[in-house]
């Protein structure tokens, strides 16, 4: 981990001055999750958590490189050179105990993408899937049954229905929940959300109702799902219409077909979680880029912004 934070310095070094004049015309999204001194493991094992220190240096760097906007300026394509949105996904605790503070120091506005499921206290889906991927050898050997070699080349987790999950939960006569809590972690509840409704620094997005893969919903899950996150956000004065894909990698976590049902649904924007800068910085479709413990230099900050949209480039240009 080590030897690859030092090539990340090296090489961010020199995209610096390439990054400043890149963004200059474009649309940064920077994507966060957990802001925690004490990390789960779910947020530990994928990256998900920076430190409230380490948080506090991105956000500065963030203040003195970029024009950070909020949801309705967005919303009313009043953007800025240089702008930038700042997202959380999931609604963890640490996002309003650690993350709202820190980003109010600094006025800056933030959006949250929320499954409101297990904040009302249902089992948060993408918790209970990653456990049992990781620590159930019998589910293991359950899907990979299920699936045989069908779609081997992709993340086990995101083979997993929930009929599949269901399935094997009725054999095993386990529902998991007080092993996936203690391996999620201390996620937000109602009375947090009521805490920041009326904060003009914090709006609430849509993430679908629990978090699961939506590749493999059908087209009649996704909007129940959907819709059904929306009847429950929209209560608080600070929700918009803006939709995060849950996993969100375009093609192996959702398809093209997705994005316009969701669209046709009412979500006036969609983001994805790839991560590239955003040219034209007006769309309703947006990608974003996801910041780790890791980036605690301006160096390493700039890496991650420009690594994938400069891999990009130079594909399109050779191909």
């Amino acid at each position: 981990m080590q030897y690859k934070k030092h090539i990340k310095t090296i090489i961010g070094y020199f995209l610096s001055p390439i990054g400043k004049a890149y963004t200059k015309n474009a649309l940064t999204v920077f994507c966060f999750h957990d802001v925690n001194k004490n990390p789960s493991e779910f947020s530990s094992n994928f990256y998900l958590n920076v430190p409230p220190d380490i948080f506090e240096t991105q956000v500065k760097f963030i203040s003195d490189n970029f024009n950070v906007i909020n949801v309705d300026s967005l919303l009313n394509s009043e953007v800025p050179e240089q702008a930038a949105l700042i997202t959380f996904d999931d609604g963890f605790k640490s996002y309003f105990t650690d993350a709202v503070p820190i980003l109010t120091q600094y006025n800056m506005p933030s959006v949250n993408f929320l499954n409101i499921a297990p904040i009302e206290g249902e089992i948060f889906w993408s918790g209970l899937i990653t456990y049992l991927c990781n620590k159930s050898p019998e589910f293991i050997e359950y899907i990979n049954l299920y699936h045989k070699d069908k779609t081997e080349n992709i993340t086990i987790y995101l083979k997993c229905s929930r009929d599949i999950v269901n399935s094997f939960l009725k054999v095993s006569a386990n529902t998991y929940r007080k092993e996936v809590d203690e391996y999620v972690g201390e996620l937000a509840t109602k009375k947090d959300l009521i805490s920041v409704s009326s904060n003009n620094l914090v709006y609430f997005g849509n993430h679908l109702y629990n978090h699961d893969v939506p590749l493999l919903l059908t087209n009649k899950e996704l909007l129940e799902s959907y819709y059904s996150n929306e009847n429950k956000l929209k209560i608080y004065s600070n929700y918009r219409q803006i939709f995060a894909f849950p996993f969100g990698q375009p093609i192996t976590c959702y398809s093209d077909a997705q994005i316009k049902i969701l669209k046709d649904a009412g979500a006036k924007i969609i983001f994805s979680a790839y991560p590239i800068v955003n040219k034209p910085k007006y769309a309703d479709y947006l990608h974003r880029i996801p910041i780790y413990s890791m980036d605690d230099r301006h160096s390493n900050i700039w890496f991650s912004i420009m690594r994938k949209t400069i891999d990009n480039s130079v594909r399109n240009n050779i191909y």
